[in-house]
């Protein structure tokens, strides 16, 4: 099973039953695979009807196709024996079975788009390639050797020595919004890609996240003695969107920049979102989105919050945007940022004449 619930979509809560239950798995045992890559397999199949609803729903094939090509990805190392035509083949066994769920629970319309989708889907793995990327991901641009530093004392689990380098970075001068964006930030997401290329197990790519925060908290007696501005921002993740760093340093970043913050965390559902902007009126609420199949979840969060308070500045962010074939059609936001510094220089220059 995947990650949404569906409540308002049970046929697709459904269809999410079907495909856990009805995996192609007798490939696997044919090549030779036990339990461990099988349940690899399953776990992930999972995520396809998370991906297939975010892409229908928003009528955007390219957040499906990316989805397609992340998963054929994640396998290909583990099954590096196996022929990449075969995992291919694996994969399409595997849209089979989505599809043919969908033609038992689905009719009319819903199931002719759904078909569609689909089969965009089984056009991307017919024609996936595994991307060669860097076994060092953080080896380029600036401030290179301080995301090497910091991640090899992440890898061997050196927490006392993660903080330390952060800490010194920050004693010789390096700028904040740097050390936060360019080089905590960029080695997470190095973090991210070792993880999917099974260089490092997901509990590891836990541990450096929690460390990663920790290593930020000690920037907060230089953030917070900024002068004020009079401004303030909400920053949020979306719904049941849990990788919380994006907004977590969007918030650190505003507050370093002289504006007051209220940060929600991850999890941060409408009615909740709702009663902290009655309660605190910010004048921009900032949402970060990681997995794109909580896309959906944060474009209903925008609309909501416009209609309910028209005159909010609502910006997003975050990396499942890169999924998305086009961010302002359809989206009643003010902004879509890349990254945090790029969304405070947004903001500074949005109210410059009211700070």
């Amino acid at each position: 099973m995947g990650l949404l619930k569906f409540e308002s979509e049970p046929e697709f809560g459904k269809l999410a039953e079907y495909v856990s239950a009805c995996q192609p798995c007798g490939a696997l045992e044919a090549e030779g695979y036990c339990a461990p890559e099988k349940r690899l397999f399953r776990e992930y199949t999972g995520f396809t009807v998370d991906f297939l609803y975010a892409s229908v729903q928003l009528d955007d094939k390219k957040i499906f196709e990316d989805y397609v090509l992340w998963f054929y990805e994640l396998l290909c190392p583990v099954m590096a024996d196996m022929p990449k035509h075969r995992v291919r083949a694996l994969l399409l066994s595997h849209f089979s079975v989505v599809e043919n769920g969908a033609e038992q629970i689905f009719a009319g319309a819903g199931l002719k788009k759904l078909k569609r989708f689909i089969g965009y889907g089984k056009r991307a793995a017919a024609d996936a390639v595994v991307t060669e990327k860097s076994p060092e991901p953080l080896r380029y641009g600036k401030y290179e050797k301080e995301r090497q530093r910091y991640l090899d004392a992440l890898m061997r689990s050196d927490t006392k020595s993660a903080v330390a380098v952060a800490a010194e970075f920050l004693q010789t001068g390096i700028p904040v919004e740097d050390i936060l964006v360019e080089i905590l930030g960029e080695t997470m997401r190095g973090v991210g890609e070792l993880w999917h290329s099974h260089q490092i197990s997901v509990d590891m790519e836990h541990y450096c996240t929690s460390t990663t925060q920790l290593a930020s908290a000690q920037l907060y007696p230089v953030i917070f003695r900024q002068r004020r501005k009079k401004k303030k921002v909400l920053a949020a993740c979306v719904g049941s969107e849990l990788h919380e760093m994006g907004a977590r340093m969007t918030a650190d970043l505003f507050e370093y920049n002289g504006w007051d913050s209220i940060y929600l965390g991850a999890g941060a559902d409408i009615s909740y979102v709702l009663k902290q902007i009655q309660d605190h009126r910010p004048d921009l609420a900032a949402f970060s989105v990681t997995m794109p199949q909580y896309l959906v979840q944060c474009q209903e969060m925008v609309d909501r919050l416009k209609a309910c308070y028209p005159d909010l500045k609502i910006a997003v962010g975050g990396n499942a945007f890169q999924s998305l074939s086009k961010i302002q059609g359809n989206w009643r936001i003010d902004v879509y940022a890349r990254d945090a510094r790029e969304l405070v220089r947004w903001a500074d220059d949005t109210f410059a004449d009211e700070i």
